[in-house]
């Protein structure tokens, strides 16, 4: 085995594995936010998740600044297809330094599993599948899922797809739930005196409806508030020069703004366009950590948050009507809203927080690390 890595050498500074653990990798394809820390330790902003698996797995951690910082020749040359091939380039050049490199998404994990097809020895590897049915990829997860070794998926529809479309072996995909981190989201008093007795919010962007939410609230008098951005997506915002009702806003809220939001709420609703992975979830899982009952479009692939009736209220795709009803019901009840937001937030902690996304995913890859450690 290679020499492991002094503190200096590491690409993000951290402490390194425990003795007899793999040598993992994390593949981060955004640039992560080391200055945040001393906010999460106020309580001001949520815990990344990178974070949360670096800290459980002893990781090195490699994103975008690590690469536009990288003087390798095969990096720099890498480059110039984008960021996430340069990113898996790192991860490639790097692989016999590592037992595990896992990578969160299929941007980089299909150039580096095409990167691994050149080599006879490689390390595991492991992703997160986020939307695995675009015919895109089609062609390359069924060709390169040879060189995948774990593959964790937010929703049943996506696994399904995975194994029966794509023909990947069932041992290799790992259903899992998203995550809140229920530290940050949490049941509590409104902040600033923010009444709740007549607001509902949504927050998001990914593959969000907010005309049908807006066509649902028509003539409601009820105040409206639409977190509607998001750092990941590149859906348009349907908000966005749009003439608004005039109890209905929508602009950009940091962290600690939206937990506010939510606490001010009465209810939080999330309008979806049908689609066939967990576009939403964030939001949705966000707000039940925060006790709130919430309102959800079932569409193909959110079907595995909600019992409906029980943690909260499922509602068609495209249907104002239906939306409409089930906000006026909730509404008018405040005694169910608050037994659905209680058991939302029961859910959550006993199936979907952070610290179980994280450990889940640990124990996968550590025994992928093992595997690929004892095999050299």
């Amino acid at each position: 085995m290679p020499d492991r890595h002094g503190p200096e050498d590491r690409p993000d500074g951290g402490a390194g594995p425990k003795d007899g653990q793999p040598r993992v990798l994390l593949l981060i394809p955004s640039y992560v936010k080391h200055d945040v820390q001393d906010k999460v330790a106020a309580n001001t902003h949520p815990t990344m998740d990178y974070f949360a698996l670096q800290e459980r797995m002893g990781a090195d951690l490699a994103d975008y600044r690590v690469v536009e910082a990288d003087r390798g020749p095969l990096v720099r040359a890498a480059r110039r297809a984008g960021r996430d091939a340069a990113l898996a380039m790192y991860g490639f050049v790097r692989r016999r330094e590592y037992d595990v490199i896992f990578s969160n998404g299929e941007n980089v994990s299909i150039p580096l599993a095409t990167l691994f097809r050149s080599t006879r020895k490689r390390p595991g590897h492991v992703l997160i599948g986020h939307h695995l049915s675009p015919k895109k990829k089609k062609p390359f997860m069924r060709s390169l899922h040879p060189q995948l070794d774990a593959i964790f998926l937010y929703a049943a529809t996506q696994k399904a797809y995975a194994e029966d479309i794509l023909g990947i072996p069932s041992s290799k995909l790992h259903l899992i739930p998203f995550h809140a981190d229920t530290r940050f989201y949490h049941p509590g008093t409104p902040i600033q005196g923010m009444p709740v007795e007549n607001r509902i919010s949504s927050a998001g962007l990914e593959w969000r409806d907010y005309p049908t939410l807006i066509d649902a609230v028509s003539g409601m008098d009820v105040e409206v508030r639409l977190a509607a951005a998001s750092p990941w997506s590149k859906h348009k915002n349907e908000t966005a020069n749009r003439e608004l009702p005039a109890k209905v806003s929508a602009r950009r809220y940091s962290y600690e703004e939206l937990r506010d939001l939510y606490a001010g709420s009465r209810l939080v609703v999330v309008p979806l366009y049908d689609n066939d992975f967990q576009a939403g979830v964030t939001t949705l899982l966000e707000a039940m950590a925060m006790g709130k009952a919430v309102i959800v479009t079932q569409t193909r692939g959110q079907r595995d948050v909600i019992q409906h009736g029980v943690n909260g209220i499922y509602v068609p795709p495209g249907d104002p009507n239906a939306m409409r009803s089930a906000i006026i019901s909730l509404l008018a009840c405040p005694e169910q809203a608050a037994e659905l937001g209680s058991n939302a937030r029961r859910t959550i902690e006993s199936e979907m927080s952070l610290d179980l996304w994280a450990d889940r995913i640990s124990r996968v890859a550590l025994e992928v690390g093992a595997r690929s450690a004892g095999a050299k």
